[in-house]
């Protein structure tokens, strides 16, 4: 049987239907907008912003793949690849990738993003999932994200269950023998769910109801939408499970070994990574997301029972989202997991004392959106504590990356520091590197203590202001320790000149950049910057509970060319404090929230406030920076802050899109002086320095 090839992919389907997020009409018109332009301002044009933005620009779909360990050498197929995001990943890293999509509006959309960016390792092919045009044992990684949920939709001659049966066996003859397959999907009894989530049905709650019941329910209520237009009857086809499900089918397909994670958000937006077998990460996770600042309508109760329902011993089997690896019988251990053994069993700086051969090490995975690397905790099951980290970056066509930088920072740091006799900060230590393609891997200890934002985001931390004043002046002085000890270093990269600029804004009114440019500190360049850590906040802070010491982590943005006190600013931004005082249950949302908490940190005489301004006036002191300088080193701080996150990509925090209105705020509020203190209008000049009363 011959068939044809249509602008140079091979059409092993004529598909008359269509399937997607979005209508053809308007698959269509961004494909021909595509085309016509840069395909990366189409999706912006069509998608401003939310998940479709995300899911078709965010290469870290992908962020899995560095779990594998898989190098140049390797060949991947993608299954169902859509508009392309995870073929668009897998190809920066591996030899080749087959990308399969049966839509051809999809996969022409794959064609435009690839061609505009020089990417040639990448075969596509318009075939059906169910009939992959392959010789058996052709891949190393075959990945099905978003897939197997949807294939009972393409054949109705059987049960769902045995179409999906068929198309995992399928895949298991196509894999090599030490390949591995992908599979994204969410859980049938996720939390989610039960809280009305929607179903593949489109339709809340069928997939928690036996099968029959859901066929029924659809026949009854539901109403045809663009992904369902194949299923004309409107029966309940599109199966998930449990894990205990998905592992049988996986067993009965051939799979000898499967690794079960949590993806959250999202099996699309696998910005953490977190095996369901640890119930002790998965705790701590959902403890994070309950604690993060942000606004609530919960009561007090409701978060305590909330937190109490995270240490529940079946809260692993309603997670919403899985993440799965899936080997066949006779694969052996990785290169990555080879390397990382060696290193731990060669005790080399692990940031434990155990004795003895590190085993039963498992990973965990985070990232965050649109970043280039990402971080491996390696997680001692046992002893219920991280003994390394892993970072890792993928360089494509760039001379150095986040990861790498880091990795020759602390370097730097570490000779530095230990020519210091007492100190009371630490960083940690290096243990070695391994390349895999253009995959860097940077392994180094695990810091010992209590991660800071931790601490300050427990119930009811900010309502004892001693505590407060104690733990912050702790942090601060290890700032400005760091801050002197940091002065000495030379040979430092400069941030990027572009950082000083001052942002235009289209929403600004009239004259604020002008007024903007009269407060600033950096005026004439004549002012030379400092070397800062340059990523100073809560969550790279790490406490000693039993000392004094702290340790820093993430030294990737350290650069010469801050401003005094960014550091500072950083910390304190960073805790998202928000006055009790305030209503904070009717900030709407987060950017609300974000808005509040700056101004009740740097503009409020109550609160935090006077206690920051104590703080930072004695950090002026120690530093030898006149305190009248305050405002306008605050100002030095968001307009770089703004440039940094730009330049970054973004960082999943939303302050990328908050510093701007930060700004604007700052040039308003000129009536306030920062901290009650120091006037707007003195910023960059000479003024009085208040009589602030000194603890530091």
């Amino acid at each position: 049987m011959k068939w044809p090839v249509v602008n140079d992919i091979p059409r092993f389907s004529a598909v008359d239907g269509y399937w997607g997020e979005m209508s053809r009409q308007e698959a269509r018109e961004l494909l021909e907008d595509a085309r016509s332009g840069s395909w990366i301002k189409a999706v912006h044009d069509h998608f401003p912003a939310g998940d479709m933005n995300i899911s078709i620009l965010d290469l870290q779909r992908a962020a899995w793949l560095p779990l594998l360990g898989l190098g140049r050498d390797a060949v991947a197929l993608d299954v169902g690849s859509g508009l392309g995001a995870i073929t668009h990943s897998l190809a920066r890293s591996l030899g080749e990738v087959y990308s399969v999509e049966a839509v051809p509006e999809r996969i022409e959309f794959t064609q435009v993003r690839l061609q505009q960016e020089g990417l040639n390792n990448v075969r596509l092919i318009q075939a059906s999932a169910l009939n992959l045009p392959f010789l058996e044992e052709s891949f190393d990684l075959i990945v099905v994200n978003g897939v197997l949920e949807w294939v009972g939709e393409w054949n109705w001659k059987g049960d769902p269950a045995d179409v999906q049966l068929k198309f995992l066996m399928g895949l298991n003859k196509l894999l090599r023998k030490d390949g591995v397959v992908v599979v994204g999907i969410e859980n049938r009894f996720g939390y989610n769910n039960f809280l009305g989530a929607m179903d593949h049905s489109g339709m809340p709650y069928t997939s928690l109801m036996p099968r029959r019941l859901a066929t029924f329910w659809l026949r009854k209520h539901s109403t045809p939408h663009h992904r369902t237009t194949l299923n004309s009857g409107r029966e309940y086809r599109t199966y998930t499970y449990s894990a205990r499900g998905y592992r049988k089918l996986l067993m009965k397909a051939g799979f000898s070994s499967m690794s079960f994670y949590w993806a959250d958000p999202g099996y699309n937006q696998p910005y953490k990574l977190i095996p369901i077998s640890e119930r002790r990460l998965i705790q701590r996770h959902l403890w994070d997301l309950l604690d993060h600042p942000g606004p609530r309508k919960s009561t007090h109760l409701k978060m305590a029972v909330k937190r109490f329902a995270a240490k529940l011993p079946m809260i692993p089997w309603v997670i919403p989202d899985y993440v799965i690896f899936a080997r066949k019988a006779g694969a052996d251990e990785t290169k990555l997991e080879l390397w990382l053994q060696k290193q731990l069993n060669a005790g080399a700086g692990v940031g434990r004392s155990e004795s003895g051969p590190q085993t039963g090490v498992v990973f965990d995975l985070q990232t965050r959106p649109f970043a280039s690397n990402q971080v491996l905790r390696l997680w001692k099951p046992a002893q219920s504590c991280e003994i390394a980290f892993a970072k890792v970056d993928v360089r494509v066509d760039e001379p150095t990356n986040y990861s790498s930088s880091e990795y020759s920072n602390l370097d730097t740091i570490n000779k530095m520091l230990s020519a210091a006799p007492e100190r009371s900060v630490c960083v940690p230590k290096l243990i070695g590197s391994l390349t895999q393609g253009n995959t860097y891997y940077f392994l180094e200890t695990a810091a010992r203590g209590v991660q800071f934002s931790r601490r300050i985001r427990r119930p009811r931390y900010f309502s004892n202001f001693r505590r407060v004043k104690k733990d912050f002046a702790r942090v601060i002085r290890a700032s400005v320790d760091l801050s002197q000890r940091l002065a000495a270093l030379s040979n430092v990269r400069k941030v990027d000149s572009t950082w000083y600029k001052i942002p235009r804004e289209p929403e600004w009114p009239q004259g604020l950049a002008t007024d903007i440019a009269r407060m600033r500190y950096f005026t004439s360049g004549d002012k030379g910057g400092w070397v800062q850590h340059g990523d100073f906040t809560v969550e790279n802070i790490i406490l000693d509970p039993a000392g004094d010491r702290i340790e820093v982590i993430d030294w990737g943005d350290m650069a010469g060319g801050f401003p005094p006190l960014y550091d500072v600013f950083s910390l304190i931004l960073s805790s998202g404090y928000v006055r009790r005082s305030r209503n904070r249950y009717d900030l709407s949302n987060n950017y609300e929230y974000r808005k509040a908490s700056f101004s009740d940190l740097f503009f409020s005489g109550e609160g935090l406030g006077p206690i920051m301004a104590e703080l930072v006036t004695d950090a002026c002191g120690a530093l030898n920076v006149p305190a009248q300088l305050i405002p306008a080193l605050l100002l030095e701080f968001l307009i770089i802050r703004i440039n940094y996150y730009r330049t970054r990509g973004g960082s999943g925090s939303g302050f990328e899109q908050d510093h701007p209105t930060l700004l604007k705020v700052f040039a308003e509020e000129s009536h306030r002086p920062i901290f009650g203190l120091y006037p707007l209008a003195s910023a960059g000049g000479v003024g009085s320095t208040p009589r602030v009363r000194t603890f530091l």
